[in-house]
Order: C-alpha cells, then sequence, then structure tokens
C-alpha cells in the first residue's frame, strides 16, 4: 500500500492547483494560500516518501514535474489575468517550461535517450518562483501595498536564465535530433 502513497499525494496536488483557483477568483486569499503551502508541502513529501521507502515509480516521475508545473501555471495565469503581474511574466514562466516539455516530447518519439536532470538554476528557478507566488498571495491576504516591480524582473530574469542554462548545458540534444 506504501507504494502508491507518493502516487496518490501527487494527483492531489494536481487537484490542489484547481481548487487554488475558485479560490483565488472568489477573493478567498487565505484558502488561496492554504492550498498553495497544502501543495508546495506534498511536492516535498511525495518525493521524501518515495525516496525514503524505495517507491519511485514511472508515474510519479513523470507526473511529479507535471503537478508542480500545473500549480505553477495556474498561479502565474491568475495572477496576469487579475493584472497582478504583466502578461510577459507569466508568459516567460510558462513558456520556459512548455519548451523544455517539448524537447522531451521530441526525444521521446525520436527515441533519443535522455540524459537529463535537474540543474541548479533550474532549483533556483524553482524556488524564486515559488517565493513569488508566496508573496504576492501573502500580500492580497494581508491587504499590503507593495510595489512588485522588482520582483517581477527578477523572477522574469531567473527564468530567462534558468532557460538559457539548459539550452546551453544541453545542446547537444540537438546534434542528436539533427543527426
Amino acid at each position: 500500500m506504501l507504494k502508491f502513497v507518493p502516487n496518490i499525494i501527487t494527483a492531489l496536488r494536481i487537484l490542489l492547483a484547481f481548487l487554488f483557483i475558485p479560490f483565488f477568483l472568489q477573493g478567498k486569499f487565505v484558502w488561496t494560500l492554504v492550498v498553495f503551502f497544502v501543495a508546495a508541502i506534498s511536492d516535498f513529501l511525495d518525493g521524501y516518501i518515495a525516496r525514503k521507502f524505495k517507491v519511485t515509480s514511472k508515474f510519479g516521475a513523470m507526473m511529479d514535474p507535471v503537478a508542480d508545473k500545473i500549480l505553477m501555471f495556474v498561479s502565474y495565469l491568475l495572477f496576469a489575468y487579475e493584472r497582478i503581474i504583466p502578461y510577459y511574466l507569466a508568459t516567460v514562466v510558462i513558456l520556459r517550461d512548455v519548451l523544455i516539455l517539448a524537447v522531451v516530447i521530441i526525444c521521446f518519439i525520436k527515441k533519443v535517450k535522455l540524459r537529463f536532470s535537474p540543474i541548479i538554476s533550474s532549483k533556483i528557478n524553482t524556488a524564486v518562483q515559488l517565493a513569488f507566488v508566496v508573496l504576492v498571495l501573502t500580500c492580497k491576504t494581508f491587504s499590503i501595498n507593495l510595489s512588485l516591480d522588482v520582483f517581477v524582473l527578477f523572477v522574469c530574469g531567473m527564468t530567462i536564465y534558468s532557460g538559457l542554462d539548459y539550452a546551453r548545458r544541453y545542446k547537444w540534444i540537438k546534434d542528436e535530433l539533427c543527426s
């Protein structure tokens, strides 16, 4: 039974991402923040359980990052929709991940064996993007009037840097795909 727990937690995180939407749109920011924190904690928890008890799975390896991206996409799209952040930031955040996903899919289709692992700039980028979501939700929850301009530029810059770092480190994929 324990072997299914990380996958169940991952699936619940996807549901939480969609629960985030009505809470946010209804202005229930305390609940939105709670949902986001629970989702963030579940991301740590499912990975910890999978590694600690050696119950990793192909489903978990594939769906864990998808669940993370759904939560981030929902957050940034809602923030842009509500004009909390500029649309370009949501576009940059989503486009980076879509491009990485496209490369993975193309490699899968062309049967190119990926030696693909997260890089430090990506881990920092994820932390920065998550912290920004928490900052925005905290400001909304407690009616804090804070200019987000510097934070927006920092998140945007970090996201672009991380995407370019992936492109630089994994340029061998282009050679494999074009040969």
